[in-house]
């Protein structure tokens, strides 16, 4: 903004400037998704020092990219204040873990790791300030995730050496899990899209071509945890989208059946005191459930050490190999034996921020994305609107339920540099825009009308 006489001129009033914000936008967008799917380190396994010491290119590009956004949010700042109103619990989740190098084991190494999640927190902040179509975004994503399927798929097929491992295809990244997330994401993305978002003949055949090409790859990732998931919220989506065209007495119904699943859930947890031994004995008959059982006793027992604040955030793994935690087990159990540094997270996001950053922040992570979740299901189901902006609330606020199912298992709940909580990030502060996303009600009619896109 500039100042004349009192006057407040923006960009968007001097000529020849006009497409500055947008153009600063597309270029923080296209930059985050390049370093989120594709990195700085292709196809590294990175060794426990790596992982200590960090990686100065990392550092460089994460820091660039703040600054950048840092502009975009100032371009944008109508979008801000809302949206941080309703995101109080994203910044705040930020926020603590920055002061937890007060309190921190390994200080240094908290303010390090606090304010690379701080940059992530803010960039993708930005990214959500500075969409103003909502139906353009998603389009956006789905063709350049679709393009980094692509390129997985090229890698596993051309250099099997690289891209597939004994687990399975594994792409560019350090594993099939990580692989898996990737494809969850691009299969909702171009599936809502396709089913929700168009109704042009040539744009079904090509968002069904990329969703067979997102399936391909998440089946040859092996990854259980993402192809149940993807397939399963497939089928709610379904659910949502017949309840949304039967009317509002219906869409509530669905809608109060789901909040009554949500309390029985939390229900069950409570019964079984969150043992999580006990709940995957009851699910899947098998109590070990390739050996995390230990791993989430170990995991627990660290949480009621500082069950207040924790022991800082990214301060409890990858501290150094003089103070591996899994030190503390005596040789003859399979942590006891395992490779120092193999071991780096308690496959439990739950789990895994309350050692962090105590059982409250971890009550506070999931209450915010529970809200975010529920607020994307009304807009969903009660707000008039385009089609492709209600594949774009849809996706995302199947995504956020997906995040919260998908850290049973491993941890990614507001894990700086986690692929899936960097995809979810921005989904968040999306979500906590809401209704400023919906197009007026002269757009609406345009739509139906036929004379917008």
């Amino acid at each position: 903004m500039i100042e004349a006489r009192g006057a407040s001129l923006t960009f968007r009033d001097i000529p020849g400037l006009a497409h500055v914000p947008a153009m600063l936008h597309s270029l923080l967008a296209l930059l985050f998704l390049l370093y989120c799917f594709i990195g700085t380190n292709a196809f590294s396994t990175s060794s426990l020092s790596q992982r200590l010491e960090g990686n100065p290119l990392d550092r460089v590009v994460v820091l660039g990219m703040a600054m950048l956004a840092i502009l975009v949010l100032a371009l944008h700042r109508q979008a801000v204040p809302g949206m941080m109103l309703r995101s109080l619990g994203v910044f705040a989740i930020a926020g603590i873990a920055l002061v937890s190098m007060l309190w921190s084991d390994f200080p240094g190494l908290t303010l390090r790791r606090a304010i690379l999640m701080g940059c992530y927190t803010l960039i993708t902040a930005a990214l959500a300030a500075g969409v103003r179509d909502l139906r353009s975004a998603h389009t956006a994503f789905c063709w350049g995730i679709t393009a980094i399927i692509i390129l997985n798929l090229i890698v596993v097929f051309a250099m099997p050496s690289l891209g597939v491992d004994e687990l399975g295809a594994k792409g560019l990244y350090s594993q099939k899990n990580v692989a898996g997330m990737v494809a969850m994401a691009a299969v909702l993305a171009t599936a809502t899209w396709t089913a929700r978002g168009h109704r042009d003949g040539i744009d079904i055949l090509f968002g069904l071509a990329m969703t067979a090409i997102g399936i391909a790859f998440l089946l040859l990732t092996r990854s259980k945890t993402s192809i149940g998931l993807t397939f399963g919220a497939m089928a709610i989506l379904g659910v949502l989208a017949f309840a949304a065209r039967s009317g509002p007495i219906v869409a509530l119904s669905v809608l109060m059946i789901g909040f009554a699943g949500v309390f029985a859930g939390l229900v069950f947890l409570i019964a079984y005191d969150f043992d999580m031994t006990a709940i995957t004995v009851l699910l899947f008959g098998d109590a070990s459930f390739t050996g995390r059982d230990e791993l989430w006793a170990f995991a627990q027992k660290a949480v009621f050490e500082r069950p207040w604040l924790g022991h800082g955030y990214g301060a409890f793994w990858d501290v150094g190999p003089g103070a591996d935690p899994l030190l503390r087990f005596e040789p003859g159990s399979w942590l006891g034996d395992v490779e120092l540094g193999l071991i780096n997270q308690a496959h439990n996001g739950y789990l895994q921020l309350g050692i962090e950053l105590g059982i409250p922040v971890t009550l506070l992570a999931v209450f915010t994305t529970v809200c975010l979740i529920v607020r994307g299901t009304l807009l969903c189901l009660l707000a008039r609107m385009p089609r492709g902006t209600a594949a774009g609330f849809a996706y995302m606020t199947a995504m956020l339920v997906l995040y919260l199912l998908h850290n049973f298992t491993e941890a990614s709940l507001f894990m700086r540099g986690i692929v899936l909580c960097n995809i979810v990030l921005p989904m968040m502060f999306l979500l906590a825009r809401g209704r400023d996303l919906l197009p007026s009600p002269a757009e609406r009619s345009f739509h139906r009308m036929g004379r917008l896109p």
